[in-house]
Order: C-alpha cells, then sequence, then structure tokens
C-alpha cells in the first residue's frame, strides 16, 4: 500500500482508503482506488506491449483538447488527473496514470443503438479537432487500403470500452491511431456479436454509428465497413494464434479455443455477406445503391 501511496502522492492526491486490483484487461495492471478525495482509476502501463507509452499519452490530450471543444456532444471521456503539466507519472520505472471512476449505470442489458452512436461520435469529434494521433502501436491493425483516407481511430472499440453511465462514455486510448475507419466499425460489430451472431443488433449499432459519424465517411470509407469487419477478425484469430506474445495473461489452451470461436464467428459473417451490405448501405441512406 505504501507505494500506492507514494504514486498516489506524484499526482496531489490523498492515501487510499481501498485499493482493489481488477484483473479483467489484457494489457495493463489497473486498480479500483477509494479515497477520501474520490474514486480512481489507476494504472500502469505495460511497456513489453506499449513501446511509446508517452505517445499514448500524448494522443489522450489531443482526445481531451478535441472534446472540449464539443461540450454537448452526449459522450464522455475519461478525466486524467495532470501533474506538472502531463497526465503520467514515472515510478520506480513504471509509466503510470490515474483518470476519475466513471460509474456504470447499465442493468445489463445492451444498448447497441447507443453504442454504435458513441464510437462514431468519438470518430466525428477526434476528425473534426486539428490533431493527428501519434502511432502507439506500429504492428496493430497493419491495414493499407487502396483508395481509403486513413483519420484517427480508436482501435480497439469491443463493447468493455464503452461504458453506460450518466452519459455514455468511450475509454481505453492505448491503441489509438491513424488507419481506416473501418477498423473501429469492424471491431465494434465483431464485439457485439461475440456472444450471439444477431442482424438485428448488427443494425441497431450500425444505426448509432451512422448517426455518430454524421456525414464524415465518404461513399468508398462506407462501402469498407464490411471489409473492417472480416479483416479485425481475422486479425485477432491470429493475435489469439500468436498466444502469450500478443495475451500474456491468458493461458495457451484459452487462447486456442478464442481462435476457434473467432474463426466460426468469421464464418458466419461470410455467410451474411449481402445482408450486412445491405443494413450498412440502408443506415446510410444509400438504399438505391444496395446491389452496386
Amino acid at each position: 500500500m505504501n507505494n500506492f501511496d507514494n504514486i498516489l502522492n506524484l499526482f496531489g492526491l490523498p492515501k487510499a482508503l481501498e485499493i482493489t486490483e481488477l484483473k479483467k484487461g489484457h494489457s495493463n495492471r489497473t486498480y479500483d482506488v477509494k479515497g477520501s478525495g474520490g474514486r480512481y482509476i489507476l494504472q500502469s502501463l505495460n511497456k513489453n506491449i506499449f513501446e511509446f507509452p508517452q505517445r499514448i499519452m500524448n494522443n489522450i490530450s489531443s482526445i481531451e483538447r478535441a472534446f472540449e471543444k464539443y461540450p454537448e456532444s452526449g459522450i464522455e471521456i475519461p478525466h486524467y488527473i495532470y501533474i506538472n503539466g502531463r497526465n503520467y507519472t514515472e515510478y520506480n520505472n513504471e509509466v503510470w496514470r490515474i483518470y476519475e471512476y466513471i460509474e456504470d449505470c447499465a442493468d445489463g442489458t445492451k444498448n447497441f443503438f447507443e453504442q454504435g452512436l458513441t464510437v462514431g461520435t468519438f470518430l466525428r469529434i477526434v476528425n473534426s479537432a486539428d490533431i493527428r494521433f501519434e502511432d502507439c502501436m506500429p504492428r496493430l491493425h497493419n491495414f493499407n487500403i487502396d483508395g481509403l483516407p486513413k483519420r484517427n481511430i480508436h482501435g480497439d472499440t469491443k463493447s468493455d470500452n464503452i461504458i453506460f453511465g450518466k452519459k455514455t462514455a468511450i475509454i481505453d486510448f492505448d491503441t489509438t491511431m491513424v488507419n481506416h475507419v473501418c477498423v473501429d466499425y469492424g471491431d465494434m460489430i465483431r464485439s457485439i456479436t461475440t456472444d450471439s451472431f444477431d442482424l438485428k443488433r448488427i443494425y441497431e449499432a450500425t444505426k448509432g454509428f451512422a448517426n455518430g459519424v454524421n456525414g464524415l465517411l465518404t461513399y468508398d470509407e462506407i462501402k469498407s465497413l464490411y471489409l473492417g469487419i472480416v479483416l479485425i477478425i481475422k486479425e485477432l484469430a491470429k493475435r489469439y494464434h500468436e498466444g502469450v506474445k500478443n495475451f500474456p495473461n491468458k493461458p495457451p489452451e484459452q487462447c486456442l479455443e478464442r481462435e476457434k470461436k473467432l474463426i466460426l464467428q468469421l464464418d458466419e459473417f461470410y455467410r451474411h455477406e449481402n445482408e450486412i451490405i445491405s443494413i450498412i448501405n440502408n443506415c446510410f441512406g444509400y438504399k438505391d445503391k444496395e446491389q452496386e
């Protein structure tokens, strides 16, 4: 506890009353910190996975600046604690950061429209401001689709990174980068269909996404959205095939099982390609181009 108190002190915060390690994440050491000054999430960035932690924190500062210009966006991002002008500190050769806890008020039901709206709104805001993300993970999402622009993206839009609080929040900016928007759409759709392939879910999330980006995307980018689903599932299956290299907290047999499930999930998307493309065109107002 003493080391944690030293870290909190570096951020100008009082000693913790209670600290609980959260085991859900794949990469960083994460702690739920309760103290007299409030409740926070404290993290140590895993340097074995994130080679450029300062770039990550620079991107977070850029995101905060972008969202300051859109106070009525309807979505929330984490509020990081700054010390001496930086949103992180270094202690015992580790990079530490802390942000105010965002309470999840959801009752267990999933609002897929809201999830899509949040991801789409995030993309619109970070691409409407005069910012350009630094590349934090050069080997991740290494896609290059001819004819498509690259924009600021989140890079990890799984359901766990959307919190349904007083406002819907989007968190975890460790994989922010400049890449194709279809990556974020694809990962969102992959995530919401992990436990159950459901075209209604895909429609709701896509409708929300279309409302959120609100004219940001070109027609060619819209046409690429289905491809984004395929690319992201293939990439994730490959990463699980490589096992501990990418997921040090998971045993090999668990990685193998996850890989098998992703391959089955990909088969579902191949079988329903036409329906999903039709959903995308419908949600973006291209009903007359569904057969192109």
